[in-house]
């Protein structure tokens, strides 16, 4: 079940936006963090209400409790992500594990084409 929120007086994908501003990580960083495309996480920033699922998921990579904006929208600007419990680290690690998976699968894509490019290549040249 997803619930959203809008956050009164708070766009939350401005807040998100600046967060990642001030760690310095880019869309395309983040959007990994989160297991998710670069363009989404545009889509993101321009947001005023948000699914708590992926707000959790960004509140864990950006190390920033964005929940709080719910009760105050008036924060100071650094308040870190609670610790996890050892049922929330394994599916953290769970989720990192899938994120890396599917980008060595992607390299492995990548490594198979250019190796057929080299052969035809090699080919070529006798």
């Amino acid at each position: 079940m997803y619930v959203n929120f809008v956050f009164m007086k708070t766009h939350i994908g401005e807040k998100i936006k600046e967060r990642a501003k001030e760690l310095r990580i880019g869309t395309t960083e983040l959007a990994k963090l989160v297991n998710t495309s670069k363009q989404n996480i545009y889509g993101i920033y321009k947001r005023e209400s948000i699914d708590t699922t992926l707000l959790y998921k960004i509140s864990k990579a950006l190390n920033f409790d964005f929940f709080t904006y719910l009760s105050n929208p008036k924060l100071p600007p650094h308040t870190n992500m609670p610790t996890t419990n050892k049922k929330e680290k394994k599916y953290l690690e769970l989720e990192e594990f899938s994120v890396v998976k599917n980008q060595l699968m992607d390299l492995q894509e990548k490594y198979e084409l250019l190796k057929k490019v080299n052969t035809l290549l090699e080919t070529r040249k006798k």
